[in-house]
């Protein structure tokens, strides 16, 4: 393997690096977001509405994102 072989392994490393880095600020923005919505939802929304909302959905990571950020939300005997 030549060093130019090698300086283009690490050229490419470096891209999907770059790649991954803003990838995941991107996500991140978003988990940011979604927690700052729930946040402001929770000064609007009432513990039944909530849980309603809880129910009506069969997918599970809406379902973790609720009990994760909006947990506060929910009724204290509320039974996941």
């Amino acid at each position: 393997m030549t060093a130019e072989d090698i300086q283009k392994i690490l050229e490419n490393l470096g891209e999907k690096v770059s790649i991954l880095a803003e990838e995941n600020r991107v996500l991140q923005t978003r988990d940011d977001a979604g927690q700052q919505l729930i946040s402001l939802l929770s000064n609007n929304i009432n513990e039944e509405d909530w849980v309603k909302i809880y129910q009506s959905t069969d997918d599970v990571f809406i379902k973790e994102i609720m009990l994760d950020w909006g947990a506060d939300l929910f009724p204290e005997n509320f039974i996941k």
